[in-house]
């Protein structure tokens, strides 16, 4: 039985990517291992704790109370200590208030001495406003007055976000880059210069069959990531996946063949791996910083947004989020996939245009 020219090319590069273990490391682990990295440190999974100082000089009930109900708040790293002592954690910034309880508290009128990090003001203002509550407590169980309001809080089930549900969809598309990037430019710069790719043209075969090979193989690998490390995500970290697997993988595979095309591009306009290194690492790693991948791009200057939000991974990366977070559809993310179809057109233009068969 006669084998299809494009399906033998296509098997014989899968063989041959999936023996390659640099592709592997740098397309697949790579991503892995950052992932589970920035996961286990989880920026921003923690609370924010403000260092209250208390200097007991009363020991009565009213200090007593005080300092139990501050021991009960979470937000709250409490330590007990001699005024002298508890100054000096201060000026050396491992305190944000030193709050003095004379030993007149509870007997009329009292003015409370609170020293606070004038180095760290927003945790200041936080632990002086909590201090203030609870003098204005105190105050009042006092003299016995009720407070004329009172806040009932409820609680409301929420989706609790966390920073690995921002990570996942980043890492997702770091990698679809990479695989579409470096998997393209090093490959095709050594077969150049091995003159591999000028003695396949001696060959019968079509050029659109070892092509489409190779665009199979890169997107089939790309699937593969998508996959991966959605599963990781999702069995180590607790990944709140919301969306359809099925869009997901299309944005991955549309956003992959800019990156393919991109990477044809300058593996053309390359004449060794000396030259491509570079000009591939200038491409990727302003990409892989200003394109919302680690963090946020809000918390980007103004300017610096506007610029970045152009970027094709910025537009991957939003449409992948959106879609697994937020549980979004193709046609929510509609205008990502604009963008991304657009960075499409521009780098197949400048492939076809730069691409090389051999070395010049």
């Amino acid at each position: 039985m006669k084998r299809s020219p494009f399906v033998m090319l296509t098997w014989s590069s899968l063989k041959a990517y999936f023996r390659n273990r640099g592709a592997i490391f740098f397309s697949l682990l790579v991503p892995l291992m950052i992932m589970g990295i920035f996961g286990l440190i989880n920026f921003g999974g923690s609370t924010a704790s403000v260092n209250i100082s208390v200097v007991d000089q009363a020991h009565n009930q009213v200090s007593d109370t005080i300092i139990s109900n501050l021991r009960g708040i979470k937000a709250v790293k409490l330590h007990l200590g001699s005024l002298d002592a508890e100054k000096r954690e201060l000026t050396q910034g491992n305190r944000d208030l030193v709050a003095v309880l004379p030993a007149s508290i509870g007997q009329g009128s009292t003015a409370i001495a609170g020293y606070y990090n004038q180095g760290n003001p927003q945790n200041s203002q936080v632990a002086i406003a909590i201090m203030n509550q609870f003098m204005d407590r105190a105050s009042f169980a006092q003299a016995g007055i009720a407070p004329a309001f009172t806040l009932q809080a409820q609680p409301v089930q929420s989706r609790n976000l966390t920073y690995v549900d921002f990570l996942v969809p980043g890492m997702i598309a770091l990698s679809i880059m990479q695989t579409g990037l470096f998997g393209v430019v090093f490959t095709f710069v050594q077969w150049k210069q091995r003159g591999i790719l000028r003695r396949l043209m001696a060959t019968p075969m079509r050029v659109r069959d070892f092509f489409f090979s190779q665009l199979v193989t890169r997107l089939t690998t790309v699937a593969l990531q998508i996959v991966v490390l959605l599963a990781v995500g999702f069995f180590v970290f607790h990944f709140h996946f919301a969306g359809n697997l099925l869009y997901l993988l299309i944005v991955g595979i549309v956003g992959g063949g800019v990156f393919l095309a991109m990477g044809l591009a300058i593996s053309g306009a390359s004449k060794s791996e000396e030259t491509a290194a570079p000009i591939a690492n200038l491409v990727s790693l302003p990409l892989m910083f200003l394109s919302g991948i680690f963090f946020a791009r809000s918390s980007m200057p103004e300017w610096l947004q506007t610029i970045t939000q152009y970027s094709p991974l910025t537009y991957v990366s939003d449409a992948l989020r959106s879609i697994s977070v937020d549980g979004a559809s193709l046609w929510a993310v509609r205008g990502d996939l604009l963008g991304i179809f657009i960075w499409l057109g521009i780098t197949v233009v400048l492939a076809t245009r730069l691409f090389k068969w051999e070395v010049v």
